[in-house]
């Protein structure tokens, strides 16, 4: 029987949530505007990855930060509790390797995070190999439907080169935004790899 290495991420996304969730419940009225992942405090990583929640607490004082410690602390979390000129950093970490942190900087709303443990890199990313094959295939049609669809609109730009060129911008914008948001970056990151690849040596050869 083979034995699991550890938690898989689908796991520790849920432990994530559920101390988000937990965080969030102990101070009754605690609102939270979410951050994307890659603007969250990451804790030190040594290999691996760590999935990242969080965001704003608007209506948080003090208080929020003696509440979560608290909370924490009656858990059996490990607690780090800093305070200077600049601001505060409260930090929390459990036994199942899970990192809270609460940090505030001088008169910012408090940012709450919470980090998973350490899980594997997958080796065969899904959502990369996803993007790659939406990238060929953008990078094969792209430059194809550019020239056909306004070339049949307006004849006067049959033939013309720089329309090889038209599906370019679109195909920006759609990787931008696929880039932006945590959740679809490595879609994106695959997209404009396959499109790049196929679609560049497409329009290089016939435009």
């Amino acid at each position: 029987m083979v034995q699991r290495a550890g938690p898989s991420r689908a796991e520790v996304t849920q432990g994530v949530d559920k101390r988000l969730e937990t965080t969030l419940h102990a101070y009754p009225g605690l609102r939270l505007e979410t951050v994307p992942a890659q603007f969250l405090r990451t804790p030190p990583t040594t290999s691996g990855i760590r999935i990242l929640r969080g965001g704003r607490l608007p209506e948080a004082d003090d208080e929020v930060f003696e509440v979560v410690a608290e909370l924490w602390r009656d858990s059996g979390a490990h607690i780090e509790d800093a305070e200077g000129l600049d601001g505060r950093l409260l930090v929390a970490q459990d036994s199942a390797g899970y990192v809270i942190s609460l940090v505030r900087h001088a008169d910012d709303d408090p940012i709450l995070t919470v980090a998973s443990p350490p899980i594997p890199q997958p080796f065969l990313d899904r959502a990369l190999v996803a993007g790659l094959s939406a990238g060929f295939g953008a990078g094969c049609l792209g430059p194809c439907i550019s020239t056909v669809v306004p070339s049949s609109v307006i004849p006067a730009l049959s033939g013309a080169h720089l329309t090889y060129w038209a599906w370019v911008p679109l195909f920006l914008l759609v990787a931008a935004g696929s880039l932006y948001f945590p959740e679809t970056r490595r879609f994106g990151t695959g997209l404009i790899i396959g499109g790049v690849l196929i679609g560049l040596p497409i329009v290089a050869m016939f435009g």
